[in-house]
């Protein structure tokens, strides 16, 4: 029987794995990595090898990379478009491990960020279990997010008093999930998806490639600060070929209000992006 474990690695840099993570990359035998396609790219491949060389002893391990298959444009079938990149996927990390990983042998997968948030592999490594590969043992090593790092860099909590705060995606956040909410962190982006909001009520705390050499953080009323911040992603974008942003939106409270994300005279998102 074989394991696999799939580690939170944070944003990246080795300075943010836990001394659990670090513990864990210790007892693998071969790591697996897909490697993503497109200009830039290569960054990302570096930052995982760069940890593996910190905290690994030489030849201690095996590393097996394949392509990533690519995700078809989502149109309007999104979740039947994740669905078919998923069972790609599963098809070819269950033949990875069946063919590099020998009985007994311990393998990783070094997920961004926390396993558990917008991460596919929970959900790729349980449907190789139920259905291609029974024997197979995986784990989850917990991992810091950006959205905690973004709190850290900006010195903000992502909740105030009394309030919650929602974990979305740009998608979803056009699609009016903010609605009803104090505080929401915006994944998934890299379109400043944020110009399409009523500006002048929101207060934003903004990220790129957090935790990395090219980081950048902007924040302050939206109004004033969201063409700076729209203008910034694409430079970035052009500069490194792709971009891994996050920003939190913050309703500003004011008189005779509360402070969630609700229009100021009824229920629903603000229009139809928040």
């Amino acid at each position: 029987m074989s394991l696999i474990y799939l580690i939170g690695i944070g944003p990246g840099a080795p300075e943010y794995l836990t001394m659990q993570a670090v513990e864990t990359l210790r007892k693998v035998d071969v790591f697996f990595i897909l490697e993503k396609e497109g200009r830039g790219k290569e960054a990302l491949a570096e930052a995982r090898l760069r940890i593996l060389d910190t905290y690994c002893t030489p030849g201690s391990y095996r590393i097996v990379t394949a392509p990533s298959p690519p995700r078809a444009p989502a149109g309007d079938d999104y979740r039947g478009v994740v669905a078919d990149w998923h069972a790609r996927k599963n098809q070819l990390f269950a033949g990875l491990i069946s063919e590099h990983l020998a009985p007994g042998q311990i393998g990783g997968v070094l997920a961004w960020g926390d396993p558990a948030l917008y991460d596919s592999s929970i959900a790729i490594f349980r449907s190789i279990q139920q259905g291609i590969l029974p024997d197979l043992r995986f784990e989850v090593i917990p991992g810091i997010t950006s959205a905690q790092l973004l709190a850290a860099r900006h010195r903000i909590t992502l909740n105030t008093v009394g309030e919650d705060v929602l974990i979305t995606t740009a998608r979803r956040m056009e699609e009016g999930s903010c609605a009803g909410h104090s505080t929401a962190v915006v994944m998934l982006d890299s379109n400043a998806a944020f110009r399409r909001i009523p500006p002048e009520d929101f207060d934003i705390y903004w990220g790129s490639h957090l935790g990395s050499a090219d980081e950048v953080l902007m924040s302050g009323a939206l109004a004033e600060v969201g063409d700076a911040i729209a203008a910034t992603v694409a430079r970035e974008k052009r500069r490194l070929g792709w971009i891994f942003d996050i920003y939190l939106l913050r309703r500003k409270k004011k008189k005779g209000q509360g402070a969630a994300l609700d229009p100021p005279g009824g229920s629903g998102p603000l229009d139809p992006i928040l």
